[in-house]
């Protein structure tokens, strides 16, 4: 029933780590689904469309990482936090590089991971919808961008990139900004993986930083989304 809707989906398959998880954010105010396992979990979010998802990195069978690459493979955007006891770059650069919004560890302060989820789903009341910037069009409801009519297949990262900075044309974001927005509130990335996503993102695009349609380099602070008529 729609009135049963979960805002929040936790997926583990400890029972304890479920309820406490259950717990902890349903003190927020959020309701809280759970699920046990990977199969489950793609079936409830398949089914029950939740806000926000927060995710077992390893499970049995299906584990988080793989739940995380068959939504991203599939175009759904639902917002997922990793929850993990692995914390080491590989692995963090596994969950980002599947498409993970935010990747915290299991022993991270329990007010950190509320803070977390409380702002991925501020971000997912706040997404716009389609945009449309001169020959740019960024659907992030489908997933999709064209340029000049021409569809162009941008991985995870670089669609959340040119997303950040479509929805505020004109506004220089500074690259730490984008780092929080992109790559998520945890993340080690520092500024230099902003600039070699921007030169891929341009690639893709047909975009040239000498004469940029799209994205803009504001020496020194960041960059500005620059699309004309």
């Amino acid at each position: 029933m729609a009135g049963d809707r979960a805002d929040v989906l936790v997926v583990d398959d400890d029972p304890e780590a479920r309820r406490a998880l259950q717990r902890l954010l349903g003190a927020d105010g959020h309701r809280v689904g759970c699920a046990s396992g990977g199969m489950e979990a793609l079936e409830r979010i398949a089914r029950d469309r939740p806000a926000c998802v927060v995710l077992d990195y390893a499970m049995p069978e299906v584990s988080g990482l793989e739940v995380l690459r068959s939504l991203r493979a599939a175009g759904d955007q639902t917002p997922v936090l990793i929850l993990s006891a692995k914390r080491d770059s590989y692995d963090k650069e596994a969950g980002y590089g599947g498409g993970a919004d935010v990747y915290l560890g299991k022993d991270e302060d329990p007010g950190v991971l509320r803070a977390a989820v409380r702002r991925l789903l501020q971000r997912r009341g706040e997404a716009p919808g389609r945009i449309t910037a001169g020959a740019l069009v960024l659907d992030p409801d489908t997933w999709s961008c064209s340029v000049d009519g021409r569809p162009v297949r941008l991985p995870p990262r670089l669609f959340r990139l040119l997303h950040a900075l479509a929805s505020q044309p004109g506004r220089v974001i500074r690259k730490e900004q984008l780092v929080y927005q992109v790559w998520g509130v945890n993340s080690d990335v520092y500024n230099r993986a902003v600039d070699n996503a921007v030169v891929e993102l341009r690639r893709l695009l047909g975009d040239s930083s000498a004469a940029p349609r799209f994205v803009e380099t504001v020496r020194g602070v960041g960059y500005r989304f620059a699309a004309g008529p």
